[in-house]
């Protein structure tokens, strides 16, 4: 089920270097393509999610929606789907940072149901 919601996302998303789905416990749980930095990747998003959480209770704030990390040559997105799943997508090219960020909103949204 998962490994076909990641590659819906793929086939309507232009710009997407990869995308993966992982739970906040820093472990995949479908990926579109697998790379050899996909695991230190989503540990990384995993304790990024973490952090911001700590911060968001401590402004007694409410849920996390998304994170998004622009460097001079890529991007990564983290989008939350569930309190313990999100979303991670890796972006090479800055143009397409709005449509991603819009369809992983869209389809966080759409997957809520399936995945809580």
């Amino acid at each position: 089920m998962f490994h076909s919601l990641i590659k819906e996302i793929w086939s309507s998303t232009e710009g997407l270097e990869n995308v993966m789905l992982a739970g906040i416990d820093g472990i995949i749980i479908a990926r579109h393509h697998e790379s050899e930095q996909d695991d230190f990747i989503v540990v990384e998003a995993a304790s990024l999610v973490k952090e911001a959480l700590r911060l968001g209770s401590e402004l007694r704030s409410r849920d996390l929606v998304s994170i998004c990390t622009y460097y001079q040559d890529l991007a990564v997105i983290i989008q939350m789907v569930t309190e313990d799943y999100f979303l991670v997508g890796i972006v090479k090219e800055a143009k397409h940072l709005g449509q991603i960020r819009y369809r992983f909103t869209l389809k966080s949204n759409e997957w809520y149901s399936a995945i809580a």
